[in-house]
């Protein structure tokens, strides 16, 4: 069955939603917005926005998935322009804009974590391990794992499974328990992570977690 398409208004309304919910969320912090608020400065009624966002969180969800696929854009882009680098170098570039990502947006991400859980939601569509997003990205980090490993016989792994071991390790919740917990700075994360697939640091700040 297909998926009928959106209507031209319909699409234009939706991202008047958007739009206006980022410029706020950029102005106050998403914390201190509310939909009212959202709905009031796009110009439509309190219904109307609820019509199309149950809550908070889905109208985020809906951000950070445009923020998304804006960023496997960029992925893609820069593995296609530098395929003839080393695929340390490469892979070492994509963890660290994975962890710009979460920086970037932790508003949205915390916000959206926190309303699927108030609202005991379990839609398909607040699931990250049935998005593009990690199905692309596991494929990517595969991909170089699996070119790193072809001149390294002595490495045995499977790289989809390490892969997603990986990714499950940078997932927002865990990512900022651990920057917490330990004190570290983005920077410090980045090389963490780095030196769990043993990449070369970013420089010589090597204290391990703990």
């Amino acid at each position: 069955m297909q998926t009928r398409p959106e209507r031209k208004d319909a699409a234009e309304h939706r991202r008047l939603i958007l739009r206006t919910a980022e410029s706020l969320f950029s102005e106050y912090g998403v914390g201190e917005v509310s939909m009212h608020q959202i709905a009031k400065s796009a110009g439509i009624g309190q219904g109307t926005l609820y019509r199309k966002y149950a809550h908070k969180g889905e109208l985020c969800l809906e951000i950070l998935i445009e923020y998304s696929r804006d960023f496997l854009d960029s992925v893609r882009e820069y593995l296609a322009e530098h395929r003839e680098e080393p695929a340390e170098q490469r892979l070492g570039w994509l963890l660290d804009s994975w962890i710009e990502l979460i920086e970037t947006h932790s508003e949205l991400i915390l916000s959206i974590q926190s309303h699927l859980h108030q609202e005991k939601v379990t839609a398909k569509s607040g699931n990250f391990f049935d998005s593009e997003l990690f199905r692309c990205f596991r494929e990517q980090i595969s991909s170089l794992l699996a070119e790193i490993s072809a001149r390294e016989p002595g490495l045995r792994q499977d790289p989809q499974l390490a892969a997603h071991s990986l990714i499950c390790a940078m997932l927002p919740l865990g990512y900022y328990h651990l920057k917490k917990e330990f004190g570290r700075t983005t920077r410090q994360m980045k090389n963490h992570f780095r030196l769990m697939c043993r990449l070369p640091a970013l420089d010589e700040d090597l204290t391990p977690l703990g």
